[in-house]
């Protein structure tokens, strides 16, 4: 049995390097020079760049080429990256993505994050978009912020802006910037929740995910903040190929992030998430819906 195992731990040492070395090779003769990669500005980019370094680094060993990590402003960059060729991938908002898909169809949503259980997210594959105010200013209905001033994210963001001006101007019953004073885009939802809590604005709407990052980095605690609407469950920032990415390349990225590997657990622990999950088109059509509505 010893000599078994011992044959076989050979077998595997001998052949793991041949077949990284044989993915590699393929790869190569997609005559790409280099991957170029970015993702929406979510919090602050320096910040997002350092988390995300595992990733880059695992996906430059495994496809033997430099990947080059684009400095993205906003959620708009990400789109006209993508849909210039400029970007090879990207981490794309919901909305974001769905609005480019209907630039181009060729856009390929293809994988998305499985997350951790937080105070205003439940486990899995889903977040929400929630208007909120201080419970120290002790509003506790929606009526009550009528010609209030609002804080947005990006103009392209899925829960801090158009699924806002969409789903909740239907629960509402009237148009978005009819009931609110002013909309203030503050640029990223970190910045949305700052300057709330800093009473530059009324209220805001801001991701359950990036509320639950404020939480556990004691920014905020339970009662910091009370919730006045949650929307609907939307699926988590999908990756996203640009059109006509060489197959052989795409095939090995979504072998890479979805295969375990130490690598991919240092950038999913940045994330708190628990995996990344395949995806499809389909899986936003609920927001696509909602966006089109």
């Amino acid at each position: 049995m010893r000599l078994l195992m011992l044959t076989l731990g050979l077998v595997f040492v001998a052949f793991a390097p041949f077949s990284r070395a044989e993915a590699v090779q393929e790869v190569k003769s997609c005559s790409m020079s280099r991957l170029t990669f970015t993702m929406v500005p979510k919090k602050d980019i320096d910040q997002q760049r350092t988390e995300y370094r595992p990733l880059i680094m695992l996906l430059e060993q495994g496809l033997g080429m430099p990947v080059e990590l684009v400095r993205a402003t906003s959620y708009e960059s990400v789109m006209d990256g993508l849909l210039s060729g400029g970007v090879d991938l990207a981490v794309m908002g919901p909305a974001s993505y769905v609005i480019a898909h209907a630039q181009d169809s060729g856009l390929d949503a293809f994988a998305s994050l499985t997350t951790e259980a937080g105070f205003f997210t439940p486990k899995g594959s889903f977040y929400y978009s929630l208007l909120v105010v201080p419970k120290a200013a002790g509003i506790d209905s929606i009526e009550r912020l009528r010609h209030a001033q609002v804080l947005l994210t990006d103009p392209s963001s899925t829960s801090g802006a158009l699924v806002p001006k969409k789903e909740f101007a239907t629960t509402i019953g009237e148009p978005f910037s009819d009931f609110f004073g002013a909309n203030i885009y503050a640029g990223s939802h970190d910045k949305a929740l700052m300057a709330l809590l800093d009473n530059k604005a009324d209220a805001a709407f801001v991701s359950s995910s990036r509320a639950d990052e404020a939480y556990r980095r004691g920014v905020i605690d339970k009662n910091t903040l009370t919730v006045l609407w949650r929307s609907a469950p939307l699926h988590y920032d999908p990756f996203v190929f640009r059109s006509g990415i060489c197959e052989e390349v795409r095939s090995r990225v979504i072998d890479l992030l979805t295969t375990p590997s130490p690598m991919l657990t240092e950038y999913l622990n940045t994330q708190r998430a628990m995996g990344i999950n395949r995806v499809t088109h389909d899986d936003y059509r609920a927001i696509e819906a909602v966006l089109n509505n």
